[in-house]
C-alpha cells in the first residue's frame, strides 16, 4: 500500500500538471510554491526519473510525467467524487451547475419548483457565467453551455436550439415601422453582445450583407439586452425558444423567419468523471424537460 506522503505528493503532481505552474498549482492546494516542488522532488525521487521540464521560465511535462499524469488524473477525479457522493448520502445533498444567467432566469430557474417537488432533498446552487466551466479549479458538477457542442473532452448533451433572429418590441414598430426587408435594418438601433460578430454573420446569412447601420449599442449582459428592447430601444439577436412567452404575448416580435442556427446549448461535463447518484437524477430530469413539447413554455 501506498504511504501517506506518496499519495499527497502524486495528488500535488497531478494538480501542477494541470496548471503547468508551481504557483497556480500551490494556490490551489492552499500551499507554498516550494511546498509544491518539495512534494515533485519526492515523487521524482521514488520514481527515478524528471517528470518536469523547466525551460524560459516555461513549464512542460516530460514524456513519462505525461504518461503518468494522464493516468492519474482521472483516478484522483474518480476519489473526490467519490467522497462526494458518500458526503451527499450524508445529507449534504447539493448540486452546483453552472449556466448563462439569461438561460438561469428565462429557462431553467422557472422550472427547479418541478425537480424539487420530485426531489425534496437535493439542493441546487446556480453559478451564472458566460464561460465554459473548469471542472479541475471550479466548484462545479454540471455545465449548462453555448456553443457547438465540440469540446473534446467533454460529454455534450443537446438540451435547447439556440437559433438567433433579430427581435425588437412592439411599440418600436409602432413607433419606427416594421423593416420590410433585412437591409432595412441599418434604419434601426442594432444591439450587440460584447462580441458583434453574430449581426455580421446574421446579415451575411440574409443577403443584406456588409450593411452600415444607424446606430449600434453593445451591452454584454443577455437580461440587460432583453430589457432594453422591451423599452423600445433598438433591436437584438434573440433566441425565439428562450421568449417565446414575450413573443406569443405580444410584447417581443420576431421580424424575420432567417435564423443563425451555428450554437445550441448543452448540459456538459467531463467525459472521465462518474456520475454521482443525484447528478444522474438531474441529468434525467432535465433531458425530460427538454424533451416535453412545453419544454419553451
Amino acid at each position: 500500500m501506498l504511504h501517506l506522503p506518496l499519495l499527497n505528493a502524486l495528488k500535488t503532481f497531478v494538480v501542477a500538471g494541470h496548471y503547468l505552474n508551481f504557483t497556480k498549482a500551490s494556490e490551489d492546494l492552499l500551499v507554498s510554491p516550494s511546498a509544491v516542488s518539495h512534494q515533485i522532488r519526492v515523487l521524482e525521487d521514488y520514481l527515478g526519473f524528471k517528470l518536469f521540464i523547466r525551460q524560459n521560465r516555461t513549464l512542460t511535462l516530460t514524456i513519462d510525467g505525461a504518461h503518468l499524469h494522464a493516468a492519474l488524473e482521472g483516478p484522483f477525479d474518480q476519489i473526490a467524487r467519490a467522497l462526494q457522493d458518500t458526503l451527499h448520502n450524508r445529507g449534504r445533498e447539493s448540486l452546483n451547475i453552472a449556466l448563462r444567467p439569461f438561460l438561469s432566469s428565462a429557462w431553467l430557474a422557472p422550472r427547479l419548483n418541478n425537480f424539487w417537488g420530485l426531489n425534496p432533498k437535493i439542493e441546487i446552487d446556480l453559478t451564472h457565467t458566460i464561460k465554459v466551466p473548469d471542472f479541475m479549479t471550479d466548484n462545479v458538477d454540471l455545465g449548462i453551455v453555448w456553443g457547438k457542442g465540440d469540446w473534446p473532452d467533454m460529454e455534450a448533451k443537446f438540451l435547447l436550439p439556440g437559433d438567433l433572429t433579430p427581435i425588437c418590441s412592439a411599440s418600436l414598430i409602432e413607433q419606427q415601422g416594421r423593416p420590410k426587408t433585412p437591409a432595412d435594418l441599418c434604419d434601426y438601433t442594432l444591439i450587440h453582445d460584447e462580441d458583434r460578430s453574430a449581426w455580421d454573420a446574421w446579415l451575411e446569412k440574409s443577403g443584406a450583407g456588409n450593411v452600415s447601420c444607424k446606430a449600434n449599442l453593445i451591452i454584454d449582459d443577455t437580461n440587460v439586452r432583453v430589457q432594453s428592447i422591451i423599452n423600445g430601444q433598438g433591436i437584438m439577436l434573440g433566441c425565439p425558444t428562450l421568449l417565446k412567452r414575450d413573443l406569443e404575448e405580444g410584447r417581443l416580435v420576431q421580424l424575420f423567419d432567417i435564423c443563425l442556427d451555428t450554437y445550441s446549448y448543452y448540459l456538459v461535463y467531463p467525459k472521465k468523471m462518474q456520475l454521482t447518484r443525484n447528478m444522474e437524477t438531474f441529468v434525467n430530469w432535465i433531458l425530460q424537460q427538454t424533451d416535453d413539447k412545453s419544454f419553451s413554455q
